[in-house]
């Protein structure tokens, strides 16, 4: 594992906070691949200079990719969102311990890369981004998008199968999938359950991606409460996320028959 250089909270606030208003072009100009400030590990594999250059380099090109420096779109953000997510897992080969380091993503987002956390999220007008999008924190623009990829990665390493993922998911359905740790955590099952409900989406077509995740949640929620999903093979995960969906389609559909008929019978 790689450990990366950390920027502490209260150099990262000060950044931030002239940042977050600042033009792109002046924010590109002091992006830089080291700071006076940074707290470096003391022992360990340290990433080089280079890797970080190169980081930002790949990041950059992606942003260019989206429109940079012109405000992103909905859907070249989310396309940004989902490459960068890619770009960031690879190289930045680090362990859920070190990247539950909040100094690490405050470097990325205030150091290596403050003009892309800027155009990515310029705010209503282009006037302000939120202080939240450079400092630690699930809404830091580089630690939703490392966390969001760890947590797709299914057990055995695709990042194909990761990348059509984080392509096909809505926001609201990448929120759903993270913003619950008793799931979000568990190796394998996010990105099975991801899967699980693009196939389900496709085969109950009458039904809407939004009802199939909101009550599938609910249903591995109750499961995993007797289930040690992190002791089953992920070919048992596959199917347990299978049935779940079967479940919540066939539910939601004779729910909505039984309406139909009441309203009928009205």
């Amino acid at each position: 594992m790689i450990l990366f250089p950390q920027l502490p909270h209260h150099i990262a606030l000060q950044i931030a906070d002239g940042a977050r208003s600042a033009p792109v072009d002046i924010l590109a100009g002091m992006a830089a691949p080291e700071h006076p400030c940074w707290e470096d590990a003391p022992v360990g594999d340290r990433v080089t200079k280079s890797a970080r250059i190169k980081l930002r380099k790949d990041v950059l090109q992606l942003a260019m990719d989206a429109g940079y420096p012109q405000p992103p779109g909905g859907q070249s953000a989310a396309d940004f969102d989902a490459r960068a997510s890619i770009v960031l897992i690879q190289q930045m080969p680090i362990a859920p311990a070190e990247a539950a380091r909040g100094g690490v993503w405050a470097f990325l987002a205030c150091v290596l890369l403050p003009d892309i956390v800027r155009w990515r999220f310029s705010g209503v007008g282009g006037t302000t981004t939120p202080l939240e999008r450079f400092v630690s924190g699930r809404r830091n623009v580089f630690q939703r998008l490392w966390w969001r990829a760890f947590h797709l990665m299914p057990r055995t390493d695709s990042a194909t199968q990761l990348s059509d993922l984080l392509s096909a998911l809505g926001e609201d359905e990448l929120v759903q999938l993270m913003e619950r740790p008793s799931i979000a955590g568990i190796a394998g099952l996010p990105g099975s359950i991801a899967a699980g409900l693009l196939a389900a989406s496709q085969t109950y077509s009458d039904l809407t991606r939004r009802q199939l995740i909101r009550e599938a949640q609910k249903r591995f929620l109750r499961l995993s409460s007797f289930l040690l999903f992190e002791s089953i093979d992920q070919a048992e995960v596959d199917q347990h996320v299978e049935d779940v969906f079967e479940q919540v389609a066939a539910s939601l559909l004779r729910r909505e028959s039984e309406l139909e008929t009441a309203t009928d019978h009205g």
